[in-house]
């Protein structure tokens, strides 16, 4: 599903870690619960902050349709941002989902992949979402 491929730095290798264990991590605030998008940097009070297991379900925000060529001609793929169920926002791709229906409150949930056809074998493995079923 991705469509290209990334790559890891000290930054992301815990995150990528947990993705390729098919396992969605983000911030935990140990002192008061709260949940914040894995982008934010735990190094700043790694006693307070914690990388934890998402359930790895949600809903669609907003959205939108990007249209490319594929070597089968005109493609669309769909992006959005997805309320995780712990409260923070994740913007990804979204799969198996019809791009000309209100996707609006749409319930998603986390799927892993490595970018189709990809052949560097440190293109790492990453999340996107697909409908709930």
């Amino acid at each position: 599903m991705p469509a290209f491929p990334i790559h890891r730095d000290a930054a992301t290798a815990a995150f990528l870690d947990g993705a390729a264990a098919g396992r969605f991590l983000i911030v935990r605030d140990q002192s008061t619960g709260a949940h914040h998008a894995p982008q934010f940097d735990v190094s700043i009070d790694p006693e307070r902050y914690a990388l934890v297991p998402a359930a790895g379900t949600g809903e669609i925000v907003s959205w939108s349709v990007v249209h490319r060529r594929s070597p089968d001609g005109p493609a669309r793929t769909v992006v959005g941002i997805v309320q995780l169920d712990e409260g923070p926002w994740w913007w990804t791709e979204i799969s198996g989902v019809d791009p000309s229906s209100d996707l609006i409150g749409t319930r998603v949930r986390v799927a892993f992949a490595r970018p189709d056809g990809e052949t560097d074998a440190e293109a790492e493995t990453i999340p996107y979402f697909t409908v709930k079923t």
